[in-house]
């Protein structure tokens, strides 16, 4: 299948995540799949975050208890509080889910009909039926899930090109090259990121571009600025 760029790969990611209950935003870093995840058609849905690494606890997601006036109190995580609420809970980096939190988020994201937690107060806890998940990640899914986290998430987009907000954010000459970067053949090592051109741009203007793309671009400096003076001329 011919894969979607441009703008229309953002409209795409935005009607997708409008009318999904659970959307899976993977592929490069750097090219907005966060920012898309906490803001595209968010409504009046509250936003709950959390970036998990191999060490991130089931409790961080679902809650525990806090030490408050001598006594210990139940406060919900993250998790919890998108599924009372019918918020939105933004999974970042869902690759990196240890075994304690892919048990959690396996229940978490399970279809309305079944999905129910029982916390450590006892209490049964069910999804509000407005409740939506936003997962991103930086590498495959069909490699880098177990196939059952993989499941939970029929709708599934490859962020290939930097979000056109982004994009717009840099100076005119280093939007064509931002664009063309960010989904580069060849891998990593020819890939630039939107970040380490909206760091170029704004240290550029205060140490100049030689010394700003040694810092950002490092052993590419050279090839980088090449590449800028031959468009300019």
């Amino acid at each position: 299948m011919k894969k979607r760029n441009g703008p229309a790969l953002w409209d795409l990611i935005e009607m997708v995540i409008a009318v999904t209950r659970q959307s899976l935003l993977f592929g490069p870093p750097g090219t907005g799949k966060s920012h898309a995840a906490h803001s595209v058609e968010l409504g009046s849905r509250e936003l709950f975050s959390i970036t998990l690494t191999p060490d991130t606890a089931a409790a961080e997601l679902r809650g525990h208890y806090v030490p408050r006036g001598g006594e210990f109190h139940w406060q919900d995580g993250p998790a919890m509080m998108a599924w009372r609420r019918g918020g939105r809970l933004v999974i970042n980096e869902i690759n990196h889910a240890g075994g304690d939190v892919l048990s959690f988020l396996l229940n978490c994201l399970d279809t309305p009909e079944t999905a129910r937690i029982t916390l450590p107060t006892g209490e049964m806890v069910r999804p509000h039926a407005n409740f939506q998940a936003v997962a991103t990640m930086n590498g495959e899914p069909n490699l880098d899930l177990p196939e059952a986290l993989r499941d939970r998430f029929p709708a599934a987009i490859e962020v290939t090109e930097p979000h056109p907000a982004g994009i717009a954010r840099l100076s005119k000459d280093l939007q064509a090259f931002a664009r063309e970067t960010a989904s580069a053949p060849g891998g990593a090592d020819r890939r630039i990121s939107l970040r380490q051109w909206l760091a170029f741009d704004q240290l550029r203007a205060d140490i100049g571009a030689p010394d700003a793309a040694f810092v950002i671009f490092g052993r590419r400096a050279e090839e980088v600025l090449t590449a800028l003076t031959i468009a300019k001329d």
